[in-house]
């Protein structure tokens, strides 16, 4: 068992140190704006300058998940990165006459330097790691976090993050097809094997990529390997899957918008719900992206 002790998201739900937001979802539009508390309050002045919008709301939610003991370990699963410092690492490119260019806007742009961020500002030199597998980054870094404290880690943070920009806004009609806004979230949660009385856990978690089998087998396979039957599950969150619905599933797009990490955001959703519910499980489907399914199971011990 692997229990989340602590959880933090920023998206454009009032998700953050907002106990019980699970109940007061509001379906997003292109209106929606992202929920930010006031980073005065959290992040240093200097921080507050240089930092793009990402990387202070992810820096935030990871500083949310500290404890007393250092992190073993720091995963990250992003999708595109640091998307607005690479468009200006490009655009330096594209208008600059000098023969040198300045490697702080590159430096800046690399999906790795949210995790570096946060390793930077916690002084942490443990294991960091950060997976960039489109829509199924965060199953990948939950994996990665799950093997570590399989392995003897017992302080993990992991979390995804992704952002959108105007650029996106522009490529909607002739790139990104989709009926839902595109939107920005952060969420991190501190992973341990330390048990917590009626805790909240990940029972299990998978990923199939490019996959030939289709999604209701792979979910069939998925319960039979936890022993587990449909109909024991409290709830099915599920990222527009035509063939899940009824009384206990959830579409969770409309709630997190159009983000390569939303099923991270789900998670906290589906974590928030069993907080204040009785034991149970919930599984989260992730199949944003045509073939590429994630599987994450919760449960309330």
């Amino acid at each position: 068992m692997f229990y989340i002790h602590s959880i933090s998201s920023i998206s454009h739900q009032l998700s953050f140190q907002s106990d019980g937001f699970s109940e007061k979802l509001f379906v997003l539009d292109d209106t929606s704006s992202l929920e930010v508390p006031d980073f005065k309050d959290i992040l240093p002045p200097t921080a507050l300058r240089r930092l793009s919008p990402i990387l202070k709301i992810s820096l935030t939610t990871a500083l949310e998940c500290r404890n007393k003991k250092e992190f073993d370990a720091i995963v990250v699963g992003t999708a595109l990165g640091c998307l607005q410092d690479t468009e200006k690492f490009l655009n330096t490119i594209r208008t600059s006459t000098s023969e040198t260019l300045s490697p702080t806007a590159f430096i800046q742009s690399t999906h790795n330097t949210i995790g570096g961020q946060i390793s930077l500002f916690l002084k942490n030199h443990a294991y960091n790691m950060t997976h960039t597998q489109n829509a199924l980054s965060f199953e990948i870094a939950l994996i990665d976090a799950i093997t570590l404290l399989k392995e003897g880690n017992n302080n993990v943070l992991v979390g995804a993050a992704d952002e959108k920009i105007e650029l996106l806004e522009k490529l909607r009609n002739s790139i990104i097809r989709s009926k839902y806004p595109l939107t920005s979230l952060a969420t991190f949660f501190n992973l341990k094997n330390d048990q917590i009385e009626n805790g909240i856990v990940i029972k299990d978690v998978t990923v199939n990529l490019n996959s030939t089998i289709q999604l209701g087998d792979f979910i069939d396979s998925f319960l039979e390997k936890n022993g587990i039957q449909f109909n024991e599950i409290l709830k099915v969150y599920h990222s527009d899957c035509e063939f899940i619905n009824g009384e206990n599933t959830m579409n969770y797009l409309p709630y997190t918008g159009l983000n390569y990490s939303a099923s991270a955001l789900a998670t906290h959703m589906a974590y928030d719900e069993l907080s204040h519910n009785g034991k149970g499980l919930i599984l989260i489907v992730n199949n944003i992206c045509n073939n590429d399914f994630g599987l994450t199971l919760i449960e309330k011990c």
